[in-house]
């Protein structure tokens, strides 16, 4: 039988609206919705999404279960360029200066091992006394170990100082050595109003601020590639009214 065209308009308008109603209800930026989707993973307890997502928690069992999340307001972005390739460098730097320094060392102890260990065995007892050959040995030794120090620490200060530097960059392009690149990092915070059930079972109504990050990498030919937002803080903002 045919059925007026009309007919068919009416039975599809009902699908088209639930479609425009389900888009409606998704809307949102893409950080909007992650900061949405830590919340969820925290009340699940979904310690895996959350790993993947954030580097900080929101525990229920001692901070609570926040629902009903709403966006107050987002800050702009704020860009700062890594230094990954400086402090790359200086930590390769240190480290060849470290090693060549150990092998020299290397080198004036195995000539003179039976003059250190007197030496070290007088230090370690406390007692004698270190006299002749053995005291010049006991002087340039003592000068050699305050110099491996000195180089062990250089090393240690770069290495840390290139792993804070890089640690965002990490989580965020995971794939990538970012100190081959040169990388930009981005801030933004956003506010969120929630309800919050603590663990006694009370509903509060929090303003909790989160700080999210993520780096963008450019190569030398000038190709971008973009990393994900990580949520790198969070911290409770002023009680709402």
């Amino acid at each position: 039988m045919h059925r007026p065209r009309y007919l068919w308009c009416l039975l599809l308008t009902p699908v088209v609206f639930v479609l425009v109603l389900s888009a409606a209800g998704c809307g949102g930026s893409d950080q909007d919705q992650l900061v949405r989707k830590f919340f969820q993973a925290a009340r699940m307890g979904d310690n895996m999404t959350l790993a993947n997502i954030a580097t900080v928690s929101f525990d229920p069992n001692k901070d609570g279960r926040a629902e009903s999340i709403s966006v107050v307001s987002e800050t702009p972005e704020q860009a700062r360029d890594l230094k990954l390739k400086d402090l790359d460098k200086t930590l390769k730097d240190a480290t060849t200066a470290e090693s060549e320094f150990s092998k020299k060392m290397k080198e004036y102890q195995d000539k003179n091992g039976e003059a250190i260990k007197r030496v070290l065995e007088v230090e370690q007892k406390g007692k004698g006394k270190i006299g002749g050959k053995d005291a010049e040995v006991q002087a340039t030794w003592r000068k050699w170990r305050d110099e491996s120090s000195t180089y062990q620490k250089k090393a240690s200060e770069a290495k840390n100082a290139l792993k804070t530097e890089r640690k965002v960059a990490d989580l965020s392009v995971p794939d990538k050595d970012a100190a081959t690149f040169d990388a930009t990092e981005f801030t933004k915070e956003i506010t969120v109003s929630a309800k919050v059930r603590t663990p006694a079972n009370q509903v509060e109504q929090k303003t909790l601020v989160l700080t999210l990050q993520r780096v963008v990498l450019k190569d030398s030919a000038g190709k971008l590639t973009e990393g994900k937002w990580m949520i790198t803080a969070l911290k409770e903002g002023a009680k709402t009214s």
